[in-house]
Protein backbone atom coordinates (compact mmCIF):
# COMPACT_ATOMS: atom_id res chain seq x y z
CA UNK A 1 0.00 0.00 0.00
CA UNK A 2 1.37 3.67 -1.06
CA UNK A 3 1.75 5.92 2.35
CA UNK A 4 3.07 8.91 1.15
CA UNK A 5 2.82 10.62 4.54
CA UNK A 6 6.05 11.89 6.57
CA UNK A 7 6.30 9.55 8.93
CA UNK A 8 7.88 10.21 12.43
CA UNK A 9 9.45 7.65 13.95
CA UNK A 10 7.63 6.94 17.41
CA UNK A 11 9.60 5.54 20.50
CA UNK A 12 9.47 2.06 21.66
CA UNK A 13 7.47 2.07 24.95
CA UNK A 14 3.91 1.40 26.69
CA UNK A 15 0.68 3.08 25.82
CA UNK A 16 -2.71 2.06 27.09
CA UNK A 17 -5.19 0.70 24.76
CA UNK A 18 -8.08 2.64 25.99
CA UNK A 19 -11.40 2.25 24.91
CA UNK A 20 -11.01 -1.66 23.55
CA UNK A 21 -10.41 -3.78 26.79
CA UNK A 22 -14.49 -3.65 27.59
CA UNK A 23 -15.73 -4.36 24.18
CA UNK A 24 -13.52 -6.46 22.82
CA UNK A 25 -14.07 -10.19 25.07
CA UNK A 26 -17.60 -11.09 23.28
CA UNK A 27 -19.74 -13.57 23.31
CA UNK A 28 -19.71 -14.80 19.98
CA UNK A 29 -15.34 -15.14 20.66
CA UNK A 30 -14.55 -12.35 18.54
CA UNK A 31 -11.44 -10.74 20.64
CA UNK A 32 -10.49 -8.03 18.15
CA UNK A 33 -8.55 -7.14 15.29
CA UNK A 34 -4.91 -6.07 15.19
CA UNK A 35 -2.76 -4.42 12.29
CA UNK A 36 -0.10 -1.68 11.25
CA UNK A 37 -1.07 1.38 10.98
CA UNK A 38 0.40 5.68 11.12
CA UNK A 39 -1.00 7.87 13.46
CA UNK A 40 -2.22 10.82 13.05
CA UNK A 41 1.29 12.19 13.58
CA UNK A 42 2.77 10.63 11.15
CA UNK A 43 4.37 7.39 13.44
CA UNK A 44 4.52 4.19 13.28
CA UNK A 45 2.41 2.15 15.62
CA UNK A 46 0.09 -0.74 16.22
CA UNK A 47 -3.72 -0.46 16.00
CA UNK A 48 -6.39 -2.66 17.13
CA UNK A 49 -10.33 -2.61 16.54
CA UNK A 50 -12.98 -3.47 18.50
CA UNK A 51 -16.12 -5.57 17.22
CA UNK A 52 -18.27 -2.52 16.69
CA UNK A 53 -15.39 -1.46 14.53
CA UNK A 54 -13.80 1.32 17.05
CA UNK A 55 -10.36 1.95 16.80
CA UNK A 56 -7.71 2.42 19.60
CA UNK A 57 -3.70 3.19 19.08
CA UNK A 58 -1.47 0.45 20.25
CA UNK A 59 2.29 0.55 20.93
CA UNK A 60 4.53 2.99 18.88
CA UNK A 61 7.09 1.50 16.78
CA UNK A 62 10.33 3.20 15.34
CA UNK A 63 9.81 1.41 11.34
CA UNK A 64 6.62 0.51 9.14
CA UNK A 65 5.48 -2.72 10.10
CA UNK A 66 3.79 -5.08 7.67
CA UNK A 67 2.04 -8.06 9.43
CA UNK A 68 1.15 -9.27 12.98
CA UNK A 69 0.96 -12.66 14.21
CA UNK A 70 -0.69 -13.23 17.75
CA UNK A 71 0.34 -16.38 20.00
CA UNK A 72 -2.21 -19.07 20.25
CA UNK A 73 -2.59 -18.53 24.41
CA UNK A 74 -2.57 -14.61 23.38
CA UNK A 75 0.18 -14.06 25.73
CA UNK A 76 2.26 -12.34 22.86
CA UNK A 77 2.28 -11.06 19.48
CA UNK A 78 5.10 -10.42 16.81
CA UNK A 79 4.92 -7.39 14.53
CA UNK A 80 7.42 -8.09 11.56
CA UNK A 81 8.79 -5.20 10.01
CA UNK A 82 7.78 -4.26 5.94
CA UNK A 83 10.86 -5.73 3.84
CA UNK A 84 13.70 -5.36 3.20
CA UNK A 85 13.80 -4.60 7.34
CA UNK A 86 15.47 -6.66 9.52
CA UNK A 87 13.97 -5.31 13.13
CA UNK A 88 10.74 -7.55 14.53
CA UNK A 89 8.81 -6.22 17.74
CA UNK A 90 7.28 -8.50 20.37
CA UNK A 91 4.26 -7.27 21.64
CA UNK A 92 2.24 -8.33 25.05
CA UNK A 93 -0.94 -9.99 24.02
CA UNK A 94 -3.27 -6.86 23.61
CA UNK A 95 -0.84 -5.16 21.27
CA UNK A 96 -0.05 -2.35 23.86
CA UNK A 97 3.57 -2.22 24.72
CA UNK A 98 6.99 -3.47 22.90
CA UNK A 99 8.76 -6.71 25.22
CA UNK A 100 11.19 -7.23 23.00
CA UNK A 101 12.94 -6.94 19.71
CA UNK A 102 14.97 -9.49 17.85
CA UNK A 103 16.45 -8.89 14.35
CA UNK A 104 16.77 -11.12 10.95
CA UNK A 105 20.01 -13.53 10.88
CA UNK A 106 23.30 -10.84 9.65
CA UNK A 107 23.07 -10.43 5.87
CA UNK A 108 19.55 -11.36 5.81
CA UNK A 109 16.13 -9.25 5.55
CA UNK A 110 12.84 -10.32 6.98
CA UNK A 111 9.83 -10.27 4.66
CA UNK A 112 6.85 -8.62 7.12
CA UNK A 113 5.15 -12.10 7.79
CA UNK A 114 5.55 -15.17 10.59
CA UNK A 115 3.90 -18.08 11.98
CA UNK A 116 3.59 -19.66 15.65
CA UNK A 117 3.87 -22.92 15.18
CA UNK A 118 4.26 -25.83 17.95
CA UNK A 119 1.54 -24.18 20.05
CA UNK A 120 3.35 -21.26 20.07
CA UNK A 121 6.86 -22.79 21.24
CA UNK A 122 8.67 -21.44 18.08
CA UNK A 123 7.84 -18.68 15.78
CA UNK A 124 9.02 -19.30 12.13
CA UNK A 125 9.72 -16.13 10.16
CA UNK A 126 10.72 -15.97 5.98
CA UNK A 127 14.23 -14.25 5.83
CA UNK A 128 15.28 -13.17 2.36
CA UNK A 129 19.37 -13.73 1.51
CA UNK A 130 20.36 -9.76 0.95
CA UNK A 131 23.10 -10.63 -2.00
CA UNK A 132 21.35 -13.59 -3.64
CA UNK A 133 17.37 -13.43 -3.06
CA UNK A 134 17.84 -17.45 -1.88
CA UNK A 135 14.92 -17.74 1.00
CA UNK A 136 15.45 -19.70 4.18
CA UNK A 137 13.00 -20.69 7.17
CA UNK A 138 14.22 -19.75 10.49
CA UNK A 139 12.41 -21.54 13.86
CA UNK A 140 12.88 -19.44 16.85
CA UNK A 141 12.60 -20.18 20.61
CA UNK A 142 9.70 -18.21 22.01
CA UNK A 143 10.79 -19.13 25.73
CA UNK A 144 14.57 -18.18 24.35
CA UNK A 145 13.86 -14.84 23.55
CA UNK A 146 12.95 -15.55 20.07
CA UNK A 147 16.29 -16.84 19.47
CA UNK A 148 17.21 -18.89 15.99
CA UNK A 149 16.86 -22.35 16.91
CA UNK A 150 17.81 -23.91 13.28
CA UNK A 151 16.74 -23.24 9.85
CA UNK A 152 15.94 -24.90 6.78
CA UNK A 153 15.26 -23.93 2.68
CA UNK A 154 12.69 -22.15 1.36
CA UNK A 155 12.62 -24.32 -1.88
CA UNK A 156 12.77 -20.97 -3.42
CA UNK A 157 13.46 -17.02 -4.16
CA UNK A 158 11.58 -14.18 -2.21
CA UNK A 159 9.90 -16.12 0.08
CA UNK A 160 7.31 -13.67 1.50
CA UNK A 161 4.08 -15.01 3.71
CA UNK A 162 4.05 -18.58 5.40
CA UNK A 163 1.05 -20.01 6.76
CA UNK A 164 0.59 -23.21 8.81
CA UNK A 165 -1.28 -25.98 7.23
CA UNK A 166 -2.03 -28.85 9.22
CA UNK A 167 1.42 -30.40 10.33
CA UNK A 168 2.72 -28.28 7.42
CA UNK A 169 3.69 -24.80 6.74
CA UNK A 170 3.37 -23.21 3.28
CA UNK A 171 5.32 -21.03 1.74
CA UNK A 172 4.89 -18.51 -1.16
CA UNK A 173 7.90 -17.94 -2.66
CA UNK A 174 7.62 -14.55 -4.50
CA UNK A 175 10.25 -14.52 -5.95
CA UNK A 176 10.11 -11.47 -8.27
CA UNK A 177 10.31 -8.22 -6.41
CA UNK A 178 6.92 -5.86 -7.26
CA UNK A 179 8.92 -3.42 -6.11
CA UNK A 180 12.01 -1.60 -6.29
CA UNK A 181 11.93 1.10 -3.54
CA UNK A 182 13.29 -0.04 -1.10
CA UNK A 183 13.04 -3.56 -2.49
CA UNK A 184 15.37 -6.41 -1.99
CA UNK A 185 18.06 -5.74 -5.44
CA UNK A 186 18.65 -9.06 -5.66
CA UNK A 187 15.00 -9.40 -6.47
CA UNK A 188 14.74 -7.00 -9.24
CA UNK A 189 16.91 -9.01 -11.89
CA UNK A 190 15.79 -12.62 -10.74
CA UNK A 191 14.67 -14.56 -13.63
CA UNK A 192 13.76 -17.62 -10.82
CA UNK A 193 10.01 -18.39 -10.85
CA UNK A 194 7.62 -17.87 -8.17
CA UNK A 195 6.05 -20.83 -6.56
CA UNK A 196 3.59 -22.27 -3.42
CA UNK A 197 5.85 -24.75 -1.36
CA UNK A 198 4.34 -27.47 1.26
CA UNK A 199 6.98 -27.82 3.43
CA UNK A 200 7.34 -29.63 6.63
CA UNK A 201 8.38 -27.19 9.46
CA UNK A 202 10.35 -30.01 11.65
CA UNK A 203 12.89 -29.95 8.83
CA UNK A 204 12.25 -28.10 5.39
CA UNK A 205 11.67 -31.62 3.34
CA UNK A 206 9.39 -30.48 0.65
CA UNK A 207 5.62 -32.48 0.46
CA UNK A 208 4.95 -30.39 -2.67
CA UNK A 209 5.35 -27.74 -4.84
CA UNK A 210 3.15 -25.72 -7.24
CA UNK A 211 4.58 -23.98 -10.55
CA UNK A 212 3.63 -21.17 -12.50
CA UNK A 213 2.45 -21.67 -16.29
CA UNK A 214 4.64 -20.30 -18.89
CA UNK A 215 2.52 -17.44 -19.36
CA UNK A 216 2.00 -17.03 -16.15
CA UNK A 217 5.30 -16.13 -15.47
CA UNK A 218 5.38 -12.65 -14.48
CA UNK A 219 3.28 -13.34 -11.19
CA UNK A 220 5.06 -12.75 -7.50
CA UNK A 221 2.79 -15.79 -5.48
CA UNK A 222 2.72 -13.71 -1.89
CA UNK A 223 -0.07 -13.43 0.12
CA UNK A 224 -1.62 -17.13 1.90
CA UNK A 225 -4.99 -17.98 4.09
CA UNK A 226 -5.95 -21.06 4.31
CA UNK A 227 -9.52 -22.69 4.83
CA UNK A 228 -10.94 -24.36 8.16
CA UNK A 229 -10.35 -28.39 6.57
CA UNK A 230 -6.71 -27.65 5.98
CA UNK A 231 -6.65 -26.22 2.18
CA UNK A 232 -4.36 -23.20 1.24
CA UNK A 233 -5.20 -20.10 -1.09
CA UNK A 234 -2.70 -17.83 -2.66
CA UNK A 235 -2.78 -14.33 -3.37
CA UNK A 236 -0.70 -13.24 -6.77
CA UNK A 237 0.74 -9.52 -8.09
CA UNK A 238 2.12 -9.26 -11.46
CA UNK A 239 5.70 -7.60 -11.88
CA UNK A 240 4.51 -6.97 -15.72
CA UNK A 241 3.53 -3.61 -15.59
CA UNK A 242 0.09 -2.35 -16.83
CA UNK A 243 -1.31 -6.24 -17.00
CA UNK A 244 -4.53 -7.06 -16.17
CA UNK A 245 -5.33 -10.24 -17.71
CA UNK A 246 -4.04 -12.68 -15.63
CA UNK A 247 -5.65 -14.24 -12.61
CA UNK A 248 -4.42 -13.27 -9.06
CA UNK A 249 -5.66 -15.42 -6.85
CA UNK A 250 -6.01 -19.60 -6.65
CA UNK A 251 -6.74 -22.66 -4.55
CA UNK A 252 -3.77 -25.12 -4.04
CA UNK A 253 -5.09 -28.06 -5.81
CA UNK A 254 -2.74 -31.27 -5.10
CA UNK A 255 0.66 -30.14 -6.55
CA UNK A 256 -0.80 -27.63 -9.00
CA UNK A 257 -2.90 -24.77 -8.57
CA UNK A 258 -6.57 -23.94 -9.39
CA UNK A 259 -7.28 -20.25 -10.45
CA UNK A 260 -10.43 -18.90 -9.11
CA UNK A 261 -12.26 -16.48 -11.76
CA UNK A 262 -10.46 -17.68 -14.83
CA UNK A 263 -12.71 -15.41 -16.97
CA UNK A 264 -11.59 -12.54 -15.20
CA UNK A 265 -15.15 -11.61 -14.11
CA UNK A 266 -13.73 -9.51 -11.24
CA UNK A 267 -9.73 -10.31 -11.48
CA UNK A 268 -9.71 -7.64 -13.85
CA UNK A 269 -10.73 -5.05 -11.02
CA UNK A 270 -7.28 -5.86 -9.20
CA UNK A 271 -4.75 -3.82 -11.53
CA UNK A 272 -2.79 -6.71 -11.14
CA UNK A 273 -1.79 -6.70 -7.67
CA UNK A 274 -3.97 -8.61 -4.36
CA UNK A 275 -2.31 -7.44 -1.61
CA UNK A 276 -4.20 -9.19 1.10
CA UNK A 277 -6.50 -12.43 1.44
CA UNK A 278 -8.76 -14.14 4.10
CA UNK A 279 -11.59 -16.76 4.18
CA UNK A 280 -14.49 -16.55 6.54
CA UNK A 281 -15.22 -18.46 9.84
CA UNK A 282 -17.58 -20.66 7.73
CA UNK A 283 -14.82 -21.52 4.89
CA UNK A 284 -16.81 -20.93 2.62
CA UNK A 285 -16.26 -17.47 1.27
CA UNK A 286 -12.91 -15.85 0.41
CA UNK A 287 -12.11 -12.19 0.27
CA UNK A 288 -9.16 -10.28 -1.64
CA UNK A 289 -8.19 -6.77 -1.63
CA UNK A 290 -6.31 -4.60 -4.09
CA UNK A 291 -4.90 -1.01 -3.27
CA UNK A 292 -3.87 -0.09 -6.74
CA UNK A 293 -7.55 -1.61 -7.94
CA UNK A 294 -9.04 -0.15 -4.86
CA UNK A 295 -11.58 -3.03 -4.35
CA UNK A 296 -12.41 -6.22 -2.18
CA UNK A 297 -13.72 -9.14 -5.03
CA UNK A 298 -15.10 -11.99 -2.95
CA UNK A 299 -15.76 -15.82 -3.70
CA UNK A 300 -17.62 -18.52 -3.36
CA UNK A 301 -14.81 -21.53 -2.40
CA UNK A 302 -17.87 -24.02 -3.14
CA UNK A 303 -17.32 -24.18 -6.96
CA UNK A 304 -15.01 -21.10 -6.67
CA UNK A 305 -16.77 -18.70 -8.86
CA UNK A 306 -16.31 -14.90 -8.31
CA UNK A 307 -19.56 -13.27 -6.69
CA UNK A 308 -18.60 -9.65 -7.30
CA UNK A 309 -16.45 -6.75 -6.52
CA UNK A 310 -16.66 -3.73 -4.11
CA UNK A 311 -15.17 -0.14 -4.57
CA UNK A 312 -13.23 0.54 -1.48
CA UNK A 313 -10.71 3.17 -2.04
CA UNK A 314 -7.40 2.48 -0.89
CA UNK A 315 -8.44 -1.23 0.98
CA UNK A 316 -6.31 -3.95 1.60
CA UNK A 317 -6.23 -4.65 5.17
CA UNK A 318 -8.83 -8.03 5.41
CA UNK A 319 -9.45 -10.10 9.08
CA UNK A 320 -12.13 -13.31 9.80
CA UNK A 321 -15.13 -11.36 11.40
CA UNK A 322 -17.70 -13.09 14.22
CA UNK A 323 -20.37 -14.30 12.01
CA UNK A 324 -20.24 -16.39 8.50
CA UNK A 325 -20.19 -14.29 5.50
CA UNK A 326 -18.61 -11.41 7.52
CA UNK A 327 -15.41 -9.36 7.40
CA UNK A 328 -13.49 -6.63 8.33
CA UNK A 329 -11.13 -4.34 6.07
CA UNK A 330 -8.96 -1.42 6.35
CA UNK A 331 -7.58 1.54 4.41
CA UNK A 332 -4.73 3.56 3.96
CA UNK A 333 -7.12 6.63 4.39
CA UNK A 334 -8.57 5.86 7.73
CA UNK A 335 -11.61 3.58 7.35
CA UNK A 336 -12.82 0.60 9.30
CA UNK A 337 -15.20 -0.98 7.35
CA UNK A 338 -17.25 -4.45 8.07
CA UNK A 339 -18.38 -6.56 4.81
CA UNK A 340 -20.73 -8.99 4.01
CA UNK A 341 -20.67 -11.54 1.35
CA UNK A 342 -23.28 -13.95 0.12
CA UNK A 343 -24.35 -15.79 -2.62
CA UNK A 344 -25.61 -12.91 -4.28
CA UNK A 345 -22.26 -10.28 -3.90
CA UNK A 346 -20.41 -8.17 -1.70
CA UNK A 347 -21.39 -5.20 0.27
CA UNK A 348 -20.49 -2.56 3.09
CA UNK A 349 -22.72 -2.67 5.60
CA UNK A 350 -20.71 -0.64 8.13
CA UNK A 351 -17.83 1.95 7.94
CA UNK A 352 -16.22 3.85 10.07
CA UNK A 353 -13.97 6.63 9.98
CA UNK A 354 -10.60 7.48 12.17
CA UNK A 355 -7.59 8.95 12.79
CA UNK A 356 -5.41 5.96 12.12
CA UNK A 357 -4.34 5.24 8.57
CA UNK A 358 -3.90 1.07 7.67
CA UNK A 359 -0.89 -0.51 6.66
CA UNK A 360 -1.21 -4.02 4.34
CA UNK A 361 -2.38 -6.33 6.78
CA UNK A 362 -4.94 -7.42 9.78
CA UNK A 363 -4.76 -10.34 12.31
CA UNK A 364 -7.51 -11.62 14.58
CA UNK A 365 -6.96 -11.74 18.68
CA UNK A 366 -7.39 -15.39 19.69
CA UNK A 367 -10.27 -15.43 21.69
CA UNK A 368 -9.66 -14.78 25.38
Amino acid sequence: MHLTRRHALGALGALTLAGLAPDVARADGFAGVIGAAIDAAGGFRVGAIDGALGEAEGAPAPVRLHALCPRPDGREAVAVARRPGDLALVLDGRATRVRAVFRATEGRRFSGHGVYRDGGRLFLTTEIDAGTGEGVIVARDVAGGYAAASEFRSSGVGPHELVAAGRLIAVANGAKEPKSDPGVAALETTRTRSNLVMLDPGGGAVDRTAELDDDLASLSLRHLATTPDGGVLVAAQDTEAGVRDRPLVARLDGARLKWLDEDLAVTSRFAGYVGSLAVDRSGRFAAASSPKGGVVAAFDLADDAALGVVAIADVCGLAVDAEAGRFIATTGLGEVLRLAVHEGGVAVIERRSGPLRWDNHLASLPPA
